[in-house]
């Protein structure tokens, strides 16, 4: 029995912190995605909005999961 798996990238936002920025990643994605076997964190920044005085914290992911065969 093989098994086939696919990645793709993605990226999570959250004003809280990059943790929560892999959470809403994956929230997201399951939404649409079975199979889901791993998530690899690719880059983190946070974007300044100045005039807000607030943080947004990213996260770039790479999401891997198995394809039904």
């Amino acid at each position: 029995m093989s098994h086939l798996y696919k990645s793709i990238e993605l990226v999570g936002t959250s004003d809280i912190d990059w943790s929560d920025a892999v959470k809403n990643a994956y929230k997201e994605a399951k939404k649409s995605i079975r199979g889901i076997r791993n998530i690899e964190i690719i880059k983190s920044d946070v974007k300044v909005k100045e005039d807000l005085d607030k943080l947004i914290f990213r996260v770039r992911v790479r999401l891997n999961f198995e394809i039904e065969m």
